[in-house]
C-alpha cells in the first residue's frame, strides 16, 4: 500500500505531519480550506499547529500531490460536511485515506477505501520524548503565542509534569525550560568544566540528571546520542563531586548482540564484567578508575537476577541498556529504590534484543509513568558520535 496515494485528513496533517514522510500524500482543496480555518482558530495552540503544518507543506512541497478539484459528496450525505467530500474524492480517484477520526475511518471502510489509522503510524514513531519543540517565526501571530508562554499562560500547551520545552525562533534555539506542574522553570546545569552539552536535547538530559527532586529518570536515545556518556558523567558528579549519594550502582541485564561464546568459567564478576564496558569506557581513567572507585566502595556493579529483595539506599543507580528488560524486571528494579537513592534507566527501544521487542519494560514504563511528579523523561534524537556512526544508524 506504500505505492498508493493517500488523502491526509486535517487532524492528521496538523498533529502528525512529521510522521508521514514515507507515504505518498494528497492534499485536497477541502483539507487546505479546513487548515486555513484552523489557522484562525480562537484556540492559540491549534492555530499555531496549523501554521506549523502550513510551513511544513511549503518547505516540503515535493512530498505532496495537490488535487485542486472541488468534490461534491452529496450522494453520500450533506455536501457541506467535508468528510463526505473527502470520501467522494477517495472513491473517484482510488485514493487511500490517513485519518485518526473514528467516524471517518468507518465511513471510508464502508466504501472499501484503504484506510491507515494514524494511531498505527504513531506506534512505530518515536513515542513520548519528554521534550516539546515549538518553532516560531517573526509573524505577529507567532509572537503573540510566544508572549503568552512567557507570561505564564501555558494551559493551551497541555504539558506533562517535568516535560521540557525548547523554543526556536526562525529555527534558532532561544530557550530551554521545564514544566514543574505549576510553571515553566529555567534549566539548572552543572559547570561546563564538569560536562558540556552538544545540543539542546542534551541540556535537557543534564538538567534532569542534575535534579534531586526527580528520583526516577529515563534517559533515552538513539545510536550515538550520548545517553550513556551523560549519565556516567553526571553520576560521578553527583557522587564524587557533590556527595549527594554514597555510591554508584551500575545494573545491566547480561544480554548481548551477536553470537554467544559458550560457557564461561569463574565467578559472577568474571562472567559479567564485560557487560559493564559501556559504562567503564566513559570513565576518564577507564578500568583503573573503575577499580579505584570499587575499592573505595563508590562503584558497584550488579545484574537484575541477583537483586530481588535488595533495599538500595543513598545510591545513584544506573540501569544501562534498559531496553533489554521486560515489565517484571523494570518493576523489580524500581521497587529496590530506597531512601536517598535515584534510578536512571538508559536505553533505546529500537536496540532491544528480539525477546524484549514485544514485552519491552522500558517502553511500557515510559508510557505509564510520563507526567508523574517523581518521573522525568528525555529522549535524545541526534547522533553526536560520528558521521560514520550516522550512516549505520539509519539502516533498517
Amino acid at each position: 500500500m506504500r505505492d498508493k496515494y493517500f488523502v491526509v485528513d486535517t487532524n492528521a496533517l496538523i498533529n502528525h505531519i512529521q510522521n508521514l514522510k514515507e507515504y505518498k500524500k494528497v492534499l485536497l482543496t477541502h483539507i487546505l480550506r479546513e487548515l486555513e480555518k484552523c489557522k484562525k482558530s480562537n484556540n492559540p495552540y491549534l492555530a499555531y499547529k496549523a501554521r506549523v503544518a502550513s510551513r511544513y507543506i511549503k518547505d516540503h512541497e515535493d512530498e505532496f500531490v495537490f488535487d485542486g478539484k472541488t468534490y461534491d459528496g452529496s450522494e453520500i450525505g450533506d455536501r457541506y460536511y467535508e468528510d463526505n467530500n473527502i470520501i467522494k474524492a477517495c472513491i473517484e480517484n482510488n485514493y487511500g485515506l490517513i485519518t485518526g477520526d473514528v467516524l471517518l475511518r468507518f465511513q471510508a471502510k464502508a466504501y472499501n477505501i484503504d484506510v491507515i489509522d494514524i494511531d498505527e503510524i504513531n506506534k512505530h514513531a518515536k513515542g513520548y520524548t519528554g521534550i516539546r519543540k515549538l518553532y516560531f517565526s517573526d509573524s505577529l501571530e507567532d509572537q503573540e503565542i510566544l508572549a503568552k508562554i512567557y507570561v505564564g499562560d501555558i494551559s493551551f500547551l497541555d504539558l506533562n509534569i517535568n516535560e521540557y520545552l525548547i523554543i526556536y525562533v526562525n529555527n534558532k534555539p532561544v530557550d530551554k525550560l521545564r514544566y514543574d506542574g505549576n510553571k515553566l522553570v529555567k534549566l539548572k546545569l552543572p559547570p561546563k568544566s564538569i560536562i558540556q552539552a552538544k545540543n539542546e536535547e542534551q541540556e535537557c538530559a543534564i538538567d534532569l540528571l542534575n535534579n534531586k527532586e526527580i528520583p526516577i529518570k529515563f534517559i533515552l536515545g538513539e545510536f550515538g546520542s550520548g545517553k550513556s556518556y551523560l549519565t556516567v558523567k553526571m553520576s560521578l558528579y553527583k557522587v564524587i563531586d557533590k556527595g549527594e549519594h554514597s555510591k554508584i550502582l551500575v545494573v545491566r541485564n547480561p544480554i548481548g548482540s551477536g553470537e554467544e561464546i559458550g560457557f564461561l568459567k569463574g565467578t559472577k564478576d568474571d562472567k559479567t564484567q564485560d557487560f559493564f564496558k559501556p559504562f567503564v569506557q566513559h570513565l576518564e581513567g577507564g578500568e583503573q578508575e573503575a577499580h579505584y572507585l570499587e575499592q573505595r566502595g563508590q562503584l558497584m556493579k550488579d545484574i537484575p537476577f541477583y537483586m530481588k529483595g535488595m533495599d538500595i539506599q543513598n545510591t545513584f543507580i544506573v540501569v544501562d541498556e534498559a531496553e533489554d528488560l521486560d515489565r517484571k524486571i523494570i518493576k523489580m528494579l524500581g521497587t529496590r529504590v530506597s531512601e536517598g537513592s535515584v534510578i536512571v534507566f538508559c536505553g533505546d527501544y529500537n536496540q532491544a534484543e528480539e525477546k524484549f521487542k514485544y514485552n519491552n519494560g522500558l517502553k511500557f514504563a515510559v508510557e505509564e509513568l510520563k507526567g508523574h511528579p517523581l518521573v522525568g523523561i528525555v529522549k535524545l534524537s541526534e547522533d553526536v558520535r560520528s558521521e560514520a556512526s550516522k550512516v549505520f544508524a539509519k539502516l533498517i
